[in-house]
């Protein structure tokens, strides 16, 4: 079967929600909060993400459901005792921009034990931001964002290039007002399917990538 989603999706979807009727009205209460300049944006990043919510497959959803928690568990493997959960978040965050998964936890990893990670001396600096500050280390929505859906905030929504793509920005780094327009968009599909927006975020993610790494 090459769409298990089918399957499974009237699990995830409102009474009022078929796959009958796909020509859902965009919710414009969810874009009560974003400039008037950015509701074009959220409205076609609506209908854009939930194209891709439904290729999604039985394989991304598991993928989706485990991504965050997955990474929570690194960030707890970090080997640095004298950090709090939120401060091991925040630095795996930090090395987050630009890299592949892999690089992202092997940077962080380095940099618990005191080894100085190869790369942007910027990502270093947010580093020793976090290990001060905690989140408030990180000065980017996206990296900020990221290190709270690690640490398990299940309405954090990350908008790194991937999910621009996926919202069909035409770029891939959103100023402030782009980057809200797509969160709200990410949580409006995700109520839609009543999963939590960071688990949608991560299901987007997924598709739009064709892998989970």
């Amino acid at each position: 079967m090459d769409n298990l989603w089918i399957s499974i999706s009237n699990n995830f979807m409102p009474p009022s929600c078929s796959h009958d009727n796909i020509a859902y009205n965009t919710d414009m209460h969810q874009a009560s909060n974003i400039a008037s300049r950015y509701v074009a944006l959220y409205t076609t990043a609506v209908d854009n993400f939930r194209d891709r919510a439904a290729t999604a497959t039985l394989f991304d959803l598991q993928a989706a459901e485990q991504w965050y928690a997955e990474a929570g568990m690194f960030a707890q493997s970090l080997p640095r005792h004298d950090w709090s959960f939120a401060t091991a978040c925040s630095v795996v965050s930090a090395f987050s921009p630009r890299v592949t998964w892999a690089q992202n936890k092997r940077k962080a990893m380095d940099y618990a034990h005191g080894i100085m990670p190869k790369g942007l001396k910027a990502h270093v600096a947010a580093a020793d931001r976090c290990v001060v500050d905690g989140f408030d280390g990180l000065r980017g929505l996206k990296t900020n964002a990221f290190a709270r859906a690690i640490a398990g905030d299940t309405d954090a929504v990350v908008v790194d290039v991937w999910m621009c793509r996926a919202a069909r920005l035409g770029k891939d780094a959103p100023n402030k007002g782009e980057y809200h327009a797509i969160a709200e968009a990410v949580r409006t599909v995700a109520a839609e399917y009543s999963m939590t927006p960071a688990m949608m975020q991560a299901m987007i993610w997924i598709v739009v990538r064709g892998k989970a790494q």
